[in-house]
């Protein structure tokens, strides 16, 4: 994974990550990142992860807030472990 990435992803800077970062994050994890998202969320959490990248279609409004929120903590998790 891309070393800025990884930098930016402490969860008080997360929180302001745009749109555009969080979805790259989430897509890199689902298809590349399985090691770092095996080691890092338990087996609920990697579904939901799945399950939220694939409703999106990489559109922010098509998610509610929540779940927009909720993808935002499930890649940052993944990725600081």
């Amino acid at each position: 994974m891309p070393f800025w990435i990884a930098r930016r992803a402490v969860p008080v800077v997360w929180k302001r990550v745009p749109w555009k970062m969080v979805w790259v994050v989430a897509v890199w994890l689902v298809e590349k990142g399985r090691e770092r998202v095996e080691q890092n969320l338990t087996k609920r959490e990697r579904q939901e992860l799945v399950r939220l990248v694939r409703k999106s279609k990489g559109i922010p409004n098509s998610l509610a807030q929540r779940d927009r929120t909720r993808l935002k903590n499930i890649a940052g998790k993944a990725i600081r472990g």
